[in-house]
């Protein structure tokens, strides 16, 4: 096994406390593992003070916690670094049980960050830093805006990206033009191709720019009206321009097994390609499927 599928057990693997107030996991360590990703990001140093660190994930955790996610940012970075994935300049770190070991870590305010091995990782590997990202998003933060936190964590598209619209969530924003539009979440959109390395999961095709590579974030159900489809990963698929404006027109569809349809020529033309930690909602490829084939009907 490698080191990147070794990290994404991890990931997969922490252990939370239920929040009393919504029956979920609490938020703790997912929110210190996204602020962690969105610092390797934006290429800032792996390791960083206690008393910053406390500060921003401690902000982090009274706007994105539950009701009743008390804002400590000891007990996840002890239990990170219990888990294998944190580092701290210290000895002798005690677990995260007690108040005694809140006390420890602002009495020692001990820097730290990702282990080397991690951080290693997530630096120069976008996609399995996405695949994290969406792993994450799904089991932790179902109800929070994504755009929201991952702009808040600096984990909006890298310079070779869309450049964000900041509007999204799940009942996205409407603004007027010339036309009523959608504003699109373009910081979860970037999650995606980078899931899927800019690669079309249609055709394959990976678009090279000269500031680098382009995709576009096509949303399986519309998130406009009157379909008023969701921003979430389970809703977004990474597609080439040609096969997008073919996916909205309902020229292409979606089987139950992820195969891609032509309701042109009637044949299935191949398998959609899927990438780990990245779950397609079938219930919303089921929607734009009939939704296609609907509207196709002749009108009397």
């Amino acid at each position: 096994m490698g080191l990147s599928e070794s990290l994404l057990l991890k990931i997969g693997s922490l252990r939370t406390d239920t929040s009393k107030a919504t029956g979920r996991p609490r938020r703790h360590q997912p929110l210190t593992l996204l602020w962690a990703l969105g610092r390797a990001a934006q290429a800032e140093p792996r390791l960083e003070a206690w008393a910053r660190t406390s500060t921003e994930i401690s902000s982090l955790i009274e706007k994105f916690g539950h009701a009743d996610d008390r804002p400590n940012p000891e007990f996840p970075v002890l239990r990170l670094f219990h888990h294998g994935l944190w580092a701290l300049d210290a000895s002798d770190v005690p677990t995260a049980s007690t108040s005694s070991a809140q006390r420890w870590m602002n009495s020692h305010a001990p820097t730290g960050g990702l282990r080397p091995w991690v951080h290693t990782i997530v630096s120069r590997h976008p996609d399995v830093r996405a695949q994290i990202v969406l792993c994450l998003l799904e089991k932790y933060f179902q109800g929070v805006d994504p755009d929201e936190l991952l702009t808040a964590v600096g984990l909006v598209g890298t310079p070779d990206a869309e450049v964000p619209l900041n509007d999204g969530s799940p009942a996205p924003q409407r603004r007027q033009s010339a036309t009523m539009r959608v504003i699109r979440d373009s910081a979860l959109a970037q999650q995606i191709k980078d899931v899927h390395g800019h690669h079309c999961q249609i055709c394959g095709v990976r678009l090279r720019l000269p500031n680098g590579s382009y995709a576009e974030g096509a949303h399986i159900r519309p998130i406009g009206q009157p379909h008023n489809g969701p921003d979430e990963p389970g809703n977004i698929l990474c597609l080439c321009p040609n096969d997008h404006v073919l996916f909205d027109r309902g020229a292409l569809t979606l089987t139950d097994d992820l195969q891609v349809f032509d309701e042109v020529t009637g044949q299935i033309t191949g398998d959609l390609s899927l990438a780990p930690q990245h779950t397609i909602s079938i219930r919303h490829v089921a929607y734009h499927r009939e939704t296609a084939r609907q509207a196709a009907q002749p009108s009397h």
